[in-house]
C-alpha cells in the first residue's frame, strides 16, 4: 500500500458520494467521507464536475443489486471523465468477478479498505483501466436489468456533505441530531435465505471502549440520539468473551453527556437478553422501542427459513416484552412469497400482525438469492401473488398506524428535529420518539421554532396514517 497522499495535493480534487442501502452502510458511507475529507478532497454534489465518483453499494437481494448497478450506470454517464470508486456490499459479494463483469468502474473497495482509499486513489491504475473500458461494451454483464431512474434519484438525496475534524470519531455525520452506532457487523445465523454471512463474514464485535470514546465524539459534535445497529444486535460481545455486553454497552452510553436517547435497532428474536426490560425501564434515555425481525410466524415457513423456533414462542416474546416494558412500541420486518407459504401460511401472519398490534413494520418479497440454501427450493410463489399479500400487509399496517395515531391528536410528546423540511420551507421536520429515522413516518411542525437536532415537547393537533402534524410547546 503506498504511503497517505498529501493532502496539499488534493485541495482542488472534487470528489461525490452515493449512499445505498442501510444504516450500516450509511456508517460505513461517513467513514469514507472522513477519509476522504482528511485527505484534502473537497466534497461536491454536482457529479459533473467531480473527479472522483463513489458509490457504497448494497447488494443484499436483487433488487438492491439492480438499484446498485443502476446508480453506477447513471454517474458513469453523468460523470465519464471521473474516477469511478464501486464500494460497500457489491465488491464484497462478487469479489474478483465484478472487475471483469464490471467495466465501468475504476476501483472497487471494501469496508476494510476505506481508511486506504484516499492512498488507493493515489495509484497509477487510470491508464491500465480506462484502456480496458474502451474495449468493453458500456452495459454492465453483472445481472440484466434497466435503470431505476426513481432509484437513482433516491439517491442523489442520499449525498451528504461534511468536514473531518480533528476530534471525529472517524467519520463525519451526516444525519441531523442522530447517528447510527455500528456495534458489530457480520452473522453468524443460519437463516437459509440471507447472503449476509457470505458478503460480511462472521459476526465481529466492535471494542467496548472503542464504541464509547466513539459515542462520546459524538456527543461532542451535538448528536442526541444514538441508534445501534448491527445485523444481529443481540450477539454483541459474545465473541470477544462479554457477558451481557449488549446491556453492558447501553449503560456506558447512558453516562455520557449530551446523549438523550437511544434507540436499539435489529433485534434478533432468538437471544434477546432476559435482562432488556428491567434496563428499558430502568435507563431513561433507552426508548422503549424495540426493532425485532420476526420475517414470518407460520411453522412450515419457519422451518423451511431456518428460523430455530416454534410459532409460539414470538407470539410469547411479543406478549412477555409488552407486559414487561409499559408503553413499548414494537418494529418488524414481515417476508412474504417464501416457498412453501400458501394461503393459510399468510393468513396466519396477517392474523398475527393485525391481532398483535405492531406499531411498526416494513414488508418484502421473497427474492431468491444465489450463494443462499433456500435457493435449492425454487421460487413457486408466482410474483403477483407475493406483491398482493404485500400490498395487503402494507394496507393494513397503514389502517392500523391511521387509527392509533388519531387516538395521539392531543398528547403532547417529545420530538427530535431534523430541519427545515424538503417539501416546503414553510415548515419543519422531526421524528416522534417513538419513529425510528426513514422507516416510521414524519413529524411535520407547523408552529413553533427550533435548531436543527434539538428535541422539544410537541403538541399533536393531527395525523395522517404514519405521519403527525404538530406545534412546539414552549419550554
Amino acid at each position: 500500500m503506498n504511503a497517505s497522499p498529501n493532502p496539499k495535493n488534493n485541495r482542488d480534487k472534487k470528489f461525490t458520494l452515493v449512499s445505498l442501502g442501510c444504516p450500516k452502510n450509511r456508517v460505513d458511507s461517513e467513514r469514507i467521507l472522513y477519509a476522504m475529507a482528511k485527505h484534502g478532497f473537497v466534497f461536491t454534489n454536482d457529479a459533473s464536475k467531480t473527479d472522483i465518483v463513489i458509490i457504497n453499494t448494497c447488494a443484499f437481494i436483487q433488487t438492491a443489486i439492480e438499484e446498485s448497478i443502476a446508480v453506477i450506470m447513471e454517474l458513469r454517464a453523468e460523470a465519464p471523465r471521473s474516477r469511478l470508486v464501486v464500494a460497500g456490499c457489491l465488491p464484497l459479494r462478487f469479489r474478483d468477478d465484478l472487475a471483469k463483469a464490471l467495466s465501468e468502474a475504476d476501483l472497487f473497495v471494501t469496508p476494510s479498505q476505506i481508511p486506504h482509499l484516499p492512498a488507493m486513489l493515489g495509484e497509477d491504475i487510470q491508464t491500465t483501466i480506462k484502456s480496458a473500458r474502451r474495449k468493453k461494451k458500456t452495459q454492465s454483464s453483472v445481472i440484466n436489468t434497466t435503470l431505476r431512474l426513481s432509484s437513482f434519484q433516491e439517491a442523489q438525496e442520499s449525498r451528504v456533505p461534511g468536514a473531518a475534524r480533528e476530534d471525529s470519531p472517524g467519520r463525519v455525520i451526516t444525519t441531523p441530531g442522530y447517528a447510527y452506532l455500528k456495534i458489530a457487523d457480520g452473522c453468524n445465523r443460519l437463516c437459509r435465505y440471507c447472503t449476509i454471512p457470505k458478503i460480511r463474514g462472521r459476526f465481529r464485535s466492535e471494542p467496548l471502549d472503542a464504541l464509547v470514546e466513539e459515542s462520546r465524539c459524538l456527543a461532542e459534535m451535538g448528536v442526541k440520539e444514538i441508534i445501534l445497529v448491527a445485523q444481529d444486535t443481540v450477539r454483541y460481545g459474545r465473541d470477544i468473551s462479554m457477558k451481557n455486553g449488549l446491556l453492558s454497552l447501553v449503560q456506558a452510553i447512558a453516562e455520557i453527556r449530551g446523549i438523550q436517547w437511544m434507540r436499539l435497532m435489529y433485534l434478533h428474536p432468538h437471544g434477546i437478553p432476559s435482562n432488556l426490560p428491567q434496563l428499558v425501564n430502568e435507563c431513561d434515555k433507552l426508548l422503549p422501542y424495540l426493532d425485532i425481525p420476526f420475517q414470518h410466524v407460520a411453522e412450515k415457513v419457519l422451518r423451511a427459513m431456518g428460523r430455530p423456533w416454534k410459532p409460539d414462542y414470538i407470539r410469547k416474546l411479543v406478549d412477555s416484552l409488552r407486559a414487561k416494558i409499559p408503553g413499548l412500541v414494537l418494529r418488524t420486518t414481515f417476508m412474504v412469497g417464501f416457498p412453501g407459504e400458501g394461503e393459510t401460511e399468510f393468513q396466519a401472519l396477517r392474523d398475527f400482525a393485525e391481532l398483535y398490534s405492531i406499531e411498526h413494520f416494513g414488508v418484502f418479497e421473497y427474492s431468491p438469492e444465489e450463494d443462499t440454501k433456500s435457493l435449492a427450493l425454487g421460487d413457486p410463489v408466482p410474483l403477483a401473488v407475493k406483491k398482493q399479500r404485500a400490498d395487503e400487509l402494507r394496507t393494513l399496517h397503514l389502517a392500523s398506524a391511521a387509527k392509533r395515531n388519531r387516538a395521539r391528536v392531543g398528547n403532547t410528546e417529545k420530538a427530535l428535529v431534523h430541519g427545515v423540511s424538503y417539501e416546503t420551507n414553510y415548515l419543519l421536520e422531526a421524528r416522534l420518539w417513538d419513529q425510528a429515522p426513514e422507516v416510521d413516518g414524519i413529524l411535520y411542525i407547523t408552529d413553533g421554532v427550533a435548531g436543527q437536532g434539538e428535541i422539544h415537547d410537541v403538541l399533536i393537533t393531527d395525523a395522517y396514517e404514519t405521519d403527525f402534524f404538530g406545534a412546539i410547546q414552549s419550554r
